[in-house]
Formats: structure tokens, sequence, C-alpha cells
């Protein structure tokens, strides 16, 4: 079950305020559930798929921080070129690698303590235009959810989707990509 900072807004925004939270939820106090975390770097075509090198290289650095903390996560990517790419990174940096990288497809009913997502557009929607499979991607998290995206792409393109109206319900609020540790998880 997702935290009810993360609950409150989904059922908001998709189900009509009709999906009720768990009051006995375990992240119930002001910690934030969901950071967004700048990095300004482009897509880029790789075959019929998308990649986004900079969150690539980013999110090896949020799963080293999570795995130094034995924390429970996964990562979820819309495209599996970039799903190809984070697992390559996290088998050169001795990470753990098998079971944690995964295209939002085969994700679906799945959940993890910590999610990390990797958004890779940087121009257009792409894959977020998809209501049905943006909800599963940002609804895997029980205690955590870290977004990897561009801000400049949030301000143009990426406001129209349900990832830009969960960044307005946290009141667009950033981390950048070299202030990681503030993330409190």
């Amino acid at each position: 079950m997702m935290p009810p900072q993360i609950g409150g807004f989904i059922s908001a925004a998709i189900y009509d305020s009709l999906l009720e939270s768990n009051p006995q939820h375990p992240i119930t106090n002001e910690r934030m559930a969901c950071h967004f975390i700048n990095i300004p770097s482009q897509e880029q075509p790789h075959g019929t798929s998308w990649k986004n090198l900079g969150e690539c290289q980013t999110i090896i650095r949020i799963a080293t921080m999570l795995q130094a903390k034995k924390k429970h996560f996964r990562i979820i990517t819309p495209y599996d070129a970039q799903r190809s790419t984070i697992e390559d990174g996290l088998k050169a940096h001795e990470l753990d690698w098998e079971n944690k990288c995964f295209n939002v497809d085969s994700f679906q009913g799945n959940e993890e303590d910590y999610i990390v997502i990797s958004l890779v557009r940087s121009t257009a929607l792409g894959f977020l235009a998809d209501l049905r499979r943006t909800n599963v991607m940002l609804t895997r998290c029980k205690k955590g959810m870290i977004i990897c995206t561009s801000q400049k792409f949030m301000e143009r393109a990426g406001c129209e989707s349900l990832v830009g109206s969960l960044l307005k319900y946290y009141d667009n609020h950033w981390v950048e990509r070299d202030e990681l540790e503030r993330i409190d998880v």
C-alpha cells in the first residue's frame, strides 16, 4: 500500500477521491514520500526505444545510496533501452542488478518499499501521455518514490501529464542531482 501522500493524490486525480488511504500506513509523518530529481540531460533514440544517459548516471548514484542503506528498492522506466542501459550500469558498478530494473508493463502488479523512476523523455510526452500506464508507474511504492527527469521538460510538455500533476501536488519540490544526500529515505 502506497504512502497516504501519494495515495491521496492518485485517489483525487484518477479515482474521483473514492480510493481510501490506509490510516495504519507507517509513512504518516511530514516526511516527503516523493522526490523529483532535476537531471538536465537529453533523451536519445535507440532503435525504436529511448534512453537518457544523464538519468542513467544519476540512477546508479541513487542505487548505490539505497543499497548502502540496505533499502529495498526497484527501478522502473517506460523504455526498454533505458532499462537495459541502467541494468548494464548496475552490473558495471557491482551493484545488485538481478530483479532490480523493469519497464512499466513488466512491473504491473508488483510493488517495493522504494521505487526509482526514470522518465527518460526530455522533449515530448511519449509514454507519459498514457494515463493508465503512468498510473501503474506511480502506484508501486510502499514507502517512497524518486522520480528522475528534467525540470525544464516538466515545465513544458511534462506539465500536461499525471506526473506533472503530481509535481504540482508536491509544490514543485525539486532536488538537484548534486544534492542527492538530501533525500530522506
